[in-house]
């Protein structure tokens, strides 16, 4: 799931169809170069609110990506072009993870958060404390950025702190290019800011896990942001990561804005 969550900066992979959204996505998911899922990120947001939902599933290949799918929706204000997000759901069934996370979040902190099953291991893991709780996103939330300076680096060089109801980490992004790109449906062609992904781990974790311990030491996430037409927001439009065992690929082949 972390893994996941990392390569799109959203939290999973989705199928499904177009609906009536300010921005409609699709994507293709590839591990070791062979195609293993799709997904959508239908997005609105004007001036006062934004939502952004998605649905569908992935097939198991090897360590990985498991079997599953899932549904998660937020929707929240937005104040000066920051998406303050208020209500998020997730129900997530794979092999490797299945529950529901819900929470209610209020200027940025965590008001509520419900998480079934509970985590399990709680000695080993680092302790969420209040103050973890504030100043943060969910993970979709932070698949949308705020970018008044549209494709300039320093739309890339931020840090998204992000909560996902049982873990807390760091998104570290970092500007490496900008270049020029197109969609396999030829809707997006123009530039896209290619910026590196750290991830560093806050709290809610077990910090002896060694999968934690590779995707921290990591520095081979990339994800390319492209605009979402001509508001001032960015988007990934790609994303990849390379691992011991393999790598992972994300990429938009549809981008549909609504006319």
């Amino acid at each position: 799931m972390r893994l996941i969550a990392l390569v799109f900066l959203i939290p999973t992979l989705f199928t499904g169809s177009a609906s009536a959204s300010d921005l409609y996505l699709k994507y293709k998911l590839y591990a070791l170069g062979l195609p293993i899922g799709s997904g959508v990120l239908s997005l609105d947001v004007d001036g006062k609110s934004y939502s952004v939902s998605a649905n569908g599933q992935t097939a198991a290949f090897g360590r990985l990506v498991s079997d599953g799918k899932g549904t998660v929706e937020v929707a929240g204000t937005a104040r000066e072009l920051d998406l303050e997000p208020a209500r998020y759901d997730l129900d997530l069934k794979s092999e490797d993870e299945t529950g529901t996370v819900s929470m209610r979040m209020r200027k940025g902190s965590v008001d509520d958060v419900a998480v079934q099953p509970p985590q399990d291991r709680m000695k080993e893991r680092v302790k969420v404390t209040a103050a973890h709780l504030k100043g943060v996103l969910d993970p979709l939330t932070a698949a949308v950025l705020p970018a008044p300076q549209g494709l300039a680096r320093e739309s890339c060089n931020r840090t998204l702190r992000i909560f996902d109801g049982k873990e807390r980490y760091d998104v570290h992004l970092r500007y490496k290019a900008r270049k020029a790109t197109r969609t396999s449906d030829g809707r997006f062609k123009g530039d896209v800011l290619v910026c590196s992904v750290r991830y560093e781990p806050i709290s809610g974790h077990r910090p002896k896990r060694k999968s934690i311990q590779q995707l921290a030491a990591n520095k081979s996430m990339e994800v390319w942001l492209a605009p979402v037409g001509d508001k001032p927001y960015l988007v990934p439009l790609r994303a990849s990561i390379s691992l011991p065992f393999g790598s992972l690929l994300v990429e938009a082949e549809k981008y549909k804005l609504s006319e």
